[in-house]
């Protein structure tokens, strides 16, 4: 059975207890029970947030970045599009790597600026033609299982705020969270 991000989401209100009913759906589009409702705007940050902590290499993808047509304010010459699924990024690399087996280390910011009359995030580095190797939010099916715990735990967290306002269950669902989350940072990639 494929592992959505619905059953991520029912994983949390079954932890979460005191009955609930389970949602139908997946992110973002979650029925418009008072679960789904709140997970509609619990579900991704989450994610985001456990998958910027582990910094895993389950979430491990290069992308070719496309520049803004913007000329950067700053020391840098090169300004491109932070990628559309990016989570962080880890590093920039050339499109040709003259010495794979000794490569530079490529010198980059994270900015905002406007593009196009919007804000938005940016990447600034004197790189032109540059690769990102980046967190991409890979699906659920993929996600390590200790990962997904840590998903889980901190979602059921959050809905016990939103929904039932239980601080008490919030709290003790956040700290088990944090566990499966320490588990994370210290586990070879």
């Amino acid at each position: 059975m494929a592992v959505t991000s619905n059953t991520i989401a029912n994983q949390a209100i079954g932890l979460m207890g005191d009955n609930q009913p389970s949602v139908v759906g997946n992110a973002p589009s979650f029925d418009n029970s008072p679960a789904g409702v709140a997970l509609a705007h619990l579900y991704a940050p989450a994610v985001a947030t456990v998958a910027r902590q582990w910094g895993s290499e389950l979430a491990r993808n290069a992308y070719t970045l496309v520049p803004t047509g913007n000329t950067p304010l700053t020391l840098w010459t090169q300004e491109y599009a932070y990628p559309p699924n990016g989570i962080e990024v880890w590093q920039l690399i050339p499109a040709a790597i003259a010495d794979a087996n000794n490569p530079l280390p490529v010198n980059w910011d994270i900015a905002n600026t406007e593009v196009g009359g919007t804000q938005v995030k940016v990447i600034q580095t004197n790189l032109a033609n540059a690769i990102v190797i980046y967190n991409n939010n890979p699906n659920e099916n993929t996600w390590d299982p200790l990962f997904r715990e840590a998903v889980v735990r901190l979602l059921a967290s959050e809905l016990a705020s939103w929904l039932a306002g239980r601080p008490d269950t919030a709290e003790a669902l956040l700290q088990s969270g944090a566990a499966f989350e320490s588990l994370g940072e210290g586990r070879p990639d």
